[in-house]
């Protein structure tokens, strides 16, 4: 709450140069009412001066709300993590429909690339599917940047694994390995399709997304 707090100040500072009229349409924008660039085009003269004190506390309300429950959120995840470990904690994170945390805990996932198992990181794959297809561009970022982490050490398992599935056998073990590269591998695909539109968008997310889908394209198993 103390980053937040200098978080609001920073914003109150930035908006110093801006009319108050100007202020309530930028915090408009940001709660998904319209656009600021469109709201810039229409005629100030529609805004209700007296009504502008209340639109501001409610922009800040909600915004205070929604840092909160972030903010429990990932004290919840936190004391999953404690509790159950990295399985417990994805499988949670899993069921949270919150792209926003789900970011989160996937960036400070990226640091701990030691706890994955090739079975942690087939578990992984649908909650790093899902971020690709935010608007976020950040979510999309931190999903390519331990996507690509994590391809580098499970990929040349997986493709390994793949190309000598014939000599399995009786091997039990070695079966099971067979399944979880086999459904990390299906799991790949649909992400490698998905890597077009985030080519195409431009900027960091797209560099990210055509190195990815190079990585995937060593995954072929000829």
């Amino acid at each position: 709450l103390y980053l937040c707090s200098i978080f609001i100040c920073s914003c109150s500072l930035a908006f110093t140069n801006f009319s108050i009229t100007q202020i309530i349409i930028f915090c408009n924008g940001c709660n998904g009412q319209a656009e600021p660039s469109q709201a810039y085009e229409k005629d100030l003269s529609t805004i209700d001066e007296a009504m502008i004190p209340i639109d501001l506390m409610q922009s800040h309300d909600e915004f205070i709300n929604a840092v909160k429950s972030r903010l429990t959120k990932l004290e919840m995840m936190r004391h999953v993590f404690d509790q159950n470990g990295i399985k417990g904690a994805i499988a949670a994170v899993a069921k949270l429909p919150d792209n926003a945390v789900q970011a989160d805990v996937v960036s400070t996932l990226k640091r701990k690339l030691d706890l994955f198992s090739l079975d942690i990181f087939l578990s992984f794959l649908p909650v790093l599917a899902g971020l690709l297809t935010s608007k976020a561009e950040r979510h999309a970022i931190v999903s390519l940047e331990l996507l690509l982490d994590l391809i580098k050490i499970f990929g040349p398992v997986i493709r390994s694994t793949l190309s000598a599935h014939s000599a399995v056998g009786v091997d039990i073990q070695a079966e099971q390995r067979l399944q979880r590269c086999s459904r990390c591998f299906n799991h790949l695909q649909k992400i490698q399709q998905v890597l077009h539109p985030l080519i195409m968008r431009g900027g960091q997310s797209a560099q990210l997304a055509q190195e990815l889908n190079l990585s995937l394209h060593d995954l072929v198993v000829i």
